[in-house]
């Protein structure tokens, strides 16, 4: 009798279904790890503040020109 759980038959084997729950697991730990600890709001002022000088100092060297 067919899994409704899957659309086709995986044919895994024990091992390999081992080896993916455990990965998906710490997959899900570890993005939970850098999602509380991550300062995205940080990354992305500090990208926009970067790109801002790059620009200005891009204009001033084609005014010079």
């Amino acid at each position: 009798m067919s899994s409704p759980f899957f659309a086709i038959p995986l044919n895994m084997g024990t091992g390999t279904w081992v080896v993916t729950i455990i990965a998906a697991l710490g997959f899900v730990v570890m993005f939970a790890i850098s999602s509380a600890g991550g300062d995205y709001q940080g990354l992305i002022n500090t990208t926009l503040e970067n790109d801002a000088l790059a620009r200005e100092k891009r204009k001033k060297k084609n005014n010079l020109k």
